[in-house]
């Protein structure tokens, strides 16, 4: 019997197949995080339009593929932008920054930013009791307290920021932008985030676009997504750039890729394709990455 224990326990583990996965059902989705199996979306609502209307949904889709459209029962507009940190959701919704237990429901932080910041857009951890959040219409990056409610605008302006990505071990912060008037001319910016003096620049080297989401791969690499266009777009694109070799490649893909995110234990991308109203998840290695 001894020697069948190995067998045994072989059978009775799960296994875990990463394949391509397709979700559908959400509504204008823009970003997504992993949880407990699962996935957490933002959906914008009926219109690709920053408007106060009320039908912005937290959507979360179980670790059986179940979907529930609206997660949380509180009021969203356009929530776009989000960050899981210690079972809080954070979620960037126009000139809020709001806060979800994910276990309770209950809405526990609500920066408000009301006529003071124009369209929060991404939003990306520091440490556990710092986020940065990008806002779109006013060309910056805040550095927010969660626990103080206060923040701080980081120097140097960009043109439609969108996404936001924080390295700490270079203590490098990283934004993609959109361009002026969204017309595809977005650049990748960088500053040290502990430098009062450094100011967001351009990366050399990096692409340009209509840029949406970023995520570090690892020490070296960030991830891109670009849209190409807002005007009836057939295809999207990834990035790769290589901050050490000052140069990117670049991965073809399907039309308006959003706020990707990594699961980086599944090592799979979360991929929202904003106007098809679906989420992709797909390995990392399909890519070569």
């Amino acid at each position: 019997m001894r020697n069948y224990v190995p067998l045994l326990i072989l059978l009775l583990t799960p296994l875990f197949i990463h394949v391509r996965q397709t979700f559908n059902g959400l509504t204008l989705p823009e970003s997504a995080v992993a949880y407990n199996g699962g996935y957490f979306v933002s959906g914008i609502g009926a219109k690709l339009a920053p408007v106060k209307d009320g039908d912005g949904v937290i959507s979360h889709i179980g670790s059986d593929g179940k979907l529930v459209l609206k997660y949380f029962e509180d009021t969203l507009h356009a929530p776009s932008g989000l960050q899981l940190m210690n079972n809080i959701l954070y979620v960037a919704d126009l000139d809020h920054l709001k806060g979800y237990d994910v276990v309770t429901k209950k809405k526990v932080f609500d920066l408000n930013l009301e006529g003071k910041e124009g369209m929060l857009n991404d939003v990306c951890r520091v440490n556990d009791s710092l986020l940065l959040t990008t806002d779109s219409f006013k060309g910056h990056v805040l550095m927010v307290n969660i626990f103080t409610g206060t923040y701080t605008v980081l120097k140097g302006n960009m043109a439609a920021p969108n996404g936001v990505c924080y390295d700490a071990a270079a203590d490098k912060v990283y934004v993609c932008a959109m361009g002026p008037n969204y017309d595809g001319a977005g650049k990748v910016y960088a500053k040290k985030l502990h430098d009062g003096n450094a100011a967001f620049e351009p990366l050399e080297g990096a692409p340009v676009g209509l840029l949406d989401g970023m995520i570090l791969l690892d020490d070296h690499r960030l991830l891109i997504s670009d849209w190409i266009t807002l005007s009836n777009p057939t295809a999207g694109k990834l990035h790769v750039y290589d901050l050490n070799k000052k140069q990117y490649t670049t991965i073809n893909t399907q039309r308006a890729p959003a706020d990707i995110a990594l699961d980086a234990k599944q090592q799979v991308l979360l991929m929202p394709q904003m106007l098809d109203n679906l989420l992709r998840i797909i390995p990392l290695k399909e890519y070569g990455l």
